[in-house]
């Protein structure tokens, strides 16, 4: 499974997919990586995902925002899942180099810098 967390001014979103949607992503992942986004590689933390079981645990998600069009995109789609971000810290293994790597593996993902 895929997996990247995006750090922004408005927190964390981390996202998931199965290797079916890799393409799907890499596109995604390439667009950002176009508009300045740098993705690190990291060690998995997922072993898992929460998949619900009975309709009342909607509700521990009463509001659901991702602070990027194009992962909203992504996972409105339904290609991808919106996860919680796990409390494990990984190990960064270095910057990505291309989409495909990322696209295959879990990454954090940051804005480039941006001074005023």
């Amino acid at each position: 499974m895929g997996a990247c967390t995006m750090l922004n001014s408005r927190g964390d979103t981390t996202i998931a997919w199965t290797p079916d949607r890799d393409d799907d992503i890499e596109a995604v992942i390439a667009k950002k990586m176009t508009e300045g986004v740098t993705f690190f590689m990291i060690d998995p933390r997922f072993g898992h995902r929460e998949k619900l079981t009975h309709a009342a645990d909607a509700l521990r998600h009463r509001v659901l925002a991702i602070p990027d069009e194009d992962f909203a995109a992504f996972v409105g789609a339904g290609k991808g899942d919106l996860v919680p971000t796990p409390a494990k810290v990984a190990k960064t293994r270095g910057r990505a180099k291309t989409a495909k790597e990322v696209a295959k593996g879990e990454s954090v993902a940051v804005q480039q810098r941006r001074g005023g």
